[in-house]
């Protein structure tokens, strides 16, 4: 049977690799014996190389105290020279390795181990296997993280609620063995020995729910009584502005009226003497009328009274207006007791007319005169 051209030329690749490793190895036999000779011979041709590799591993410190971000970029060249580094030593370790297959260890006696094509292909295909097996179990090695990642958060919530329950609980706890010390104290202070009957409780808890009552009902009064008073305040607060408003506006006017806008220092003499006037004109009617008072008990009633003869006694005129300064409405005849008089009917005929044409002074002479007449 004709052989593959193929292996053929694998299987003389690996009859010359073989040679050479050999003759590598009688080259270096006299110094070490076996792989642990190749091993210090590569270890001694890395460690030449040190030196210059410590001058390119020396960090410029001065540059990076000035560029502080150069830092990063020198870890991450730091971190693939490493990468670098360690491909490298695994491939020298399996060199070693393949190395010390081929050759026969005189310390052991183990003769070389020479593999045929169909054994590489067996190790490459069980190397296969064994990397599927690697990716299968770190497959589930990151399901299982992330299951356990699904039950820590599924679990939080619980756990948070259960910690607020034992928070809640040692609450209580606390408020129970407060409970029980006031208990204990109030037992002591009232000379109670031992538990309370259920009758007494009762007794206890109904005296309590009444006193609850009543003071739920005295809180609800006083919270009345509190809004009550607080919007008579508003009441009282808002009357008080007005009145302010008021007695401004009045000190106001009453500062124009005796300051005046007129010449001498703001005093107005026209409107002094034609006050002057009235006053006077006042006087001397009150004094041929008779009026001995002028009196408003309301703003919409004035009461005249009249001196008449002694024999009739003394007369209040009582006027009563619609509104203040409005029309007159009602006349009414008063005795020095203050009680009603009859008026003749000339008197009544006077009134009437005085109402139609809302003539007060017209009035008070009528009575003055039917009762000097």
């Amino acid at each position: 049977m004709a052989q593959d051209p193929a292996a053929v030329r694998d299987d003389a690749a690996v009859q010359e690799g073989i040679a050479r490793a050999r003759a590598l190895i009688d080259a270096h036999a006299h110094e070490a014996s076996g792989i642990q000779a190749l091993k210090e011979r590569m270890l001694h041709m890395h460690d030449d190389g040190d030196e210059a590799g410590d001058q390119e591993l020396q960090l410029d410190w001065d540059l990076y105290r000035e560029v502080p971000a150069t830092m990063e970029q020198e870890e991450a060249l730091l971190l693939d020279y490493f990468r670098k580094l360690k491909f490298i030593y695994l491939e020298l370790e399996t060199k070693l390795r393949f190395l010390a297959d081929l050759q026969d260890d005189p310390e052991t006696g183990q003769e070389p181990q020479i593999l045929s094509t169909a054994d590489v292909t067996q190790r490459e295909h069980e190397c296969k296997r064994v990397k599927q097996q690697l990716v299968e179990a770190k497959t589930r090695v990151r399901d299982l993280r992330a299951e356990i990642d699904r039950l820590a958060d599924a679990m939080a919530e619980p756990w948070a609620a259960v910690e607020r329950g034992t928070g809640e609980a040692h609450t209580l706890l606390s408020e129970i063995t407060d409970m029980e010390l006031e208990l204990a104290k109030i037992k002591a202070a009232e000379g109670t020995q031992g538990a309370l009957t259920t009758a007494e409780l009762e007794a206890v808890c109904d005296e309590q729910i009444v006193t609850m009552q009543t003071l739920d009902d005295e809180t609800t009064h006083t919270v009345h009584e509190m809004e009550q008073a607080k919007r008579e305040l508003n009441d009282a607060l808002r009357i008080l502005e007005r009145l302010k408003s008021e007695r401004s506006a009045a000190e106001k006017h009453a500062n124009e009226a005796k300051l005046g806008m007129g010449r001498d220092s703001g005093r107005d003499w026209e409107l002094e003497r034609l006050c002057t006037k009235h006053a006077a004109m006042l006087e001397t009617l009150q004094a041929a009328l008779g009026i001995t008072r002028l009196a408003a008990p309301t703003a919409r009633e004035l009461h005249i009274t009249l001196a008449a003869p002694a024999r009739e006694g003394q007369r209040t005129l009582q006027l009563q207006f619609d509104e203040p300064g409005g029309a007159l409405v009602d006349v009414q005849l008063l005795d020095a007791e203050q009680a009603p008089i009859s008026m003749s009917d000339a008197l009544q005929r006077y009134c009437r007319e005085a109402i139609h044409t809302n003539h007060a002074a017209a009035l008070v002479q009528a009575v003055w005169c039917t009762y000097v007449a």
